[in-house]
Parts: C-alpha cells; sequence; structure tokens
C-alpha cells in the first residue's frame, strides 16, 4: 500500500471517529428523550425513529466536512443522491441496535466504515452507553480507546461463547438448527440485538464469535474489518445484498470457526 493511501485512511478514520463520537453524543440525548419520539415501522420487527434520521444526517454533515465528494451509503438515507453500492465509499448505521434503543435498553451503537475498491479501509464502532470506541484500519491492528485488542485463542466451542442473532426474514429453523447444535457443542449464546457491537466484542476478546443469517453492508461494513484487524476470521461478506437477498454474517477465531463449520450448517448459504 502506498504512502498516500494510508495518509487517505488515517485522514478518514480521524473523520469516522469524530463523526461517530458527536452521532452517539446526539443519539444518547434522543434515547434519554425516547418518549417523546414518532416510531415508525419499516417492516416485521424493523423500527425507525426521527432519532436514527437525524443521528445519519449528523454523520454525512460531518464526513461532506472533510470529504464533499465521497459516496455514503446509510441505513436510513439509502446512497444518498449517489451511487451508494458503489465499491468505494462510505458505509453508515446511525444506531445499530435500534430495537433496544426504542425500548430503553442501553445497548445500541453508531458504526461508521470507509471501503475502497471493494476493501474495507476503515472501521469505528462507537459506544455512548459504555464510553467505548473501536476501531481499525487495513494492515494498522484494531483499538479500543486506543488499547491493541486481539481476539481470543478459542478453539472449541464447549468453552466458547458465540453472539448470535435472529431476524423474521429467515425461517426460523434456519435459527433454530443453528442454536441446537452450538448448545448441542457445549458452546453458551449471546443475542445483544446488535449485531455491530457484537462483532466489536469478539475483536476484544468478550465473544469468541457471532453469526447471523440475515445482515447488510451497514450492519458489518466496520465490524468484520476490527475483527479481521483483531486476529479474527470470517466469511466472505458479500456487499450491495439487499432486502431478502442480505447475507450471513460469521466471525470469530479461527479455531472455533473451524468448529462451527464442522459441528452446524451456519455456513450453509
Amino acid at each position: 500500500m502506498s504512502a498516500a493511501s494510508q495518509t487517505s485512511d488515517d485522514k478518514r478514520l480521524e473523520t469516522a471517529r469524530r463523526a461517530a463520537e458527536e452521532a452517539g453524543r446526539l443519539a444518547r440525548r434522543f434515547f434519554e428523550d425516547r418518549e417523546t419520539l414518532l416510531i415508525e415501522a419499516k417492516g416485521p420487527q424493523d423500527l425507525v425513529s426521527a432519532a436514527d434520521r437525524e443521528v445519519e444526517e449528523l454523520i454525512r454533515r460531518e464526513i461532506a466536512r472533510d470529504f464533499p465528494d465521497d459516496r455514503v451509503l446509510g441505513e436510513e438515507f439509502g446512497a444518498g443522491g449517489s451511487d451508494g453500492d458503489s465499491a468505494t465509499g462510505w458505509v453508515v448505521d446511525p444506531i445499530d441496535g435500534t430495537q433496544n434503543f426504542l425500548r430503553g435498553i442501553p445497548q445500541f451503537v453508531v458504526s461508521i466504515a470507509y471501503r475502497r475498491d471493494g476493501e474495507a479501509r476503515v472501521g469505528v464502532i462507537h459506544d455512548p452507553n459504555a464510553g467505548e470506541t473501536f476501531w481499525a484500519t487495513a494492515g494498522g491492528g484494531a483499538f479500543r480507546d486506543g488499547a491493541p485488542i486481539r481476539v481470543t485463542q478459542a478453539t472449541r466451542l464447549e468453552a466458547a461463547v458465540i453472539g448470535v442473532g435472529h431476524s423474521p426474514r429467515h425461517e426460523p429453523d434456519v435459527f433454530n438448527r443453528t442454536i441446537t447444535a452450538l448448545i448441542d457443542a457445549g458452546a453458551q449464546t449471546r443475542n445483544y440485538c446488535c449485531a455491530a457491537i457484537q462483532l466489536a466484542y469478539v475483536a476484544d476478546g468478550r465473544l469468541d464469535a457471532t453469526w447471523d443469517p440475515y445482515l447488510l453492508d451497514w450492519d458489518v461494513a466496520a465490524g468484520m474489518l476490527i475483527v479481521r484487524e483483531a486476529g479474527g476470521d470470517g466469511v466472505p461478506f458479500r456487499p450491495g445484498r439487499k432486502g431478502p437477498h442480505a447475507d450471513t454474517l460469521i466471525a470469530g477465531t479461527s479455531g472455533v470457526l473451524a468448529e462451527c463449520r464442522r459441528r452446524t450448517r451456519m455456513f450453509d448459504d
């Protein structure tokens, strides 16, 4: 990688961290006054409020201030008038964990990534409730609040704690058969109802792996980079898939993923 590319990544990391932390402060203000929010349903168990939209607008303004020509793909406003499915541009989830947010559960995060030529170069996840920021640049390692982080060295499911996710958009059997296989193998499971924070927890050694059969770009782009830079692995996530064509997320230690591949069907397409 050229020095110019590294400098570009560093500058975008600075922008992403600033935007994520500003967005987190705004999200917390909405959270503390959430009873006043108008809530809409985008689909079954898929809610949105003015908070999601205003937080995304703030992030877009912060990005545009430093990089006015960059494309942005966000959960609430899509491509924002540009080709957001391009292999190069920002991918933003203003409030990942909206269900938690609207129910008064302080388990939600801001997720911001930057991709170049289809490769994630910058990833930031900010948790405004715990006051933690996780970040990575491609080839630069993974960090929490400036401290290097690493995945665990777990190799056996019987000693593993696995993050899991569920959506009404897939058949219940997809979830049930996988959970059954994990429990039969002796693993414990956690569902924080927030894909990005589960990825951050894998990178920081709090979970050994995470799996969800239905996720989209903004759920995954930042977190997968952070996991890989923390020494983890994962199946390739296919950016740009939408609606019923969302993709499966699997990320964790190489040993646990190998056990999952052998003993479950979570790698099924």
